[in-house]
């Protein structure tokens, strides 16, 4: 009986709090520090082409084998990236990619609403990837 009375003041009082929820379509969360988004591809500030060389050290360190990093040789004879696809279908935001990028031309952004209808709006290419939209900490 004792529990009873106890458990209805503490519904009596959460009657007058405000909710501690958000309204998700109209009202956005703030991103935690740290959280993991999707993958973004940094750029050169100063001439805007893409940090990432190609090496193929994201491609290895990905569990999931999500990342696909294909090169070319240039007329000049150097590799240069030709091809960067990320599936988010099977993807698990595990940072392994960020970490072993020696050039630090991967991060990961605060980009968080990624539903698609169908698999293939879930595969990005480089072109996606490197947009700067989602990859502030900010209010959506």
């Amino acid at each position: 009986m004792v529990r009873l009375i106890k458990n209805f003041f503490i519904a009596f009082a959460n009657i007058f709090r405000k909710p501690r929820t958000v309204v998700y379509p109209t009202e956005k969360i703030i991103i935690p520090e740290g959280s993991r988004g999707m993958v973004h591809l940094k750029l050169d500030l100063d001439s805007l082409d893409m940090l990432c060389d190609g090496c193929g050290r994201c491609q290895k360190a990905c569990p999931r084998d999500c990342i696909k990093v294909r090169t070319i040789v240039d007329e000049m004879g150097r590799e240069v990236l030709e091809e960067f696809s990320l599936d988010l279908g099977s993807c698990i935001f595990c940072g392994n990619c960020v970490d072993a990028c020696k050039i630090r031309a991967i991060d990961m952004s605060y980009r968080y609403q990624l539903a698609s209808s169908n698999r293939e709006g879930l595969r990005f290419g480089k072109e996606e990837l490197v947009k700067p939209s989602g990859t502030l900490r900010d209010f959506w």
